[in-house]
């Protein structure tokens, strides 16, 4: 069974990349680290609670975060999150300066 770590009042399965694809952790609190491919989009969600949404990927990965990181390209980041099969909901995302909790 891999290592965890506690973040915030949940424990978190530290794995890599490759260790997701079996999907056997499908639906857990996941931690990945890894560097972001692509620029990181965020979309402004205008409904009736206006919010925003970032997406970005590492190693082919989806990441969605519910709110607006200050992250790029290059980056490493480590990613608390869900594991939902092709992605990851992040409720936080952890760089060298900075970190961003959603909530849950």
């Amino acid at each position: 069974m891999p290592k965890r770590v506690k973040f915030g009042h949940n424990y978190y399965y530290i794995l890599s990349i490759d260790e997701l694809k079996d999907g056997k952790f499908r639906g857990k609190n996941i931690m990945i680290e890894g560097i972001i491919e692509d620029k990181a989009t965020i979309e402004f969600l205008p409904m009736e609670l206006p919010s925003y949404r970032t997406t970005f990927h590492i190693d082919g990965l989806k990441i969605e975060f519910s709110g607006t990181p200050n992250i790029g390209k290059g980056e490493l980041v480590k990613v608390y999150g869900r594991f939902i099969g092709d992605g990851i909901i992040a409720r936080a995302i952890e760089t060298e300066k900075a970190l961003y909790i959603t909530e849950e």
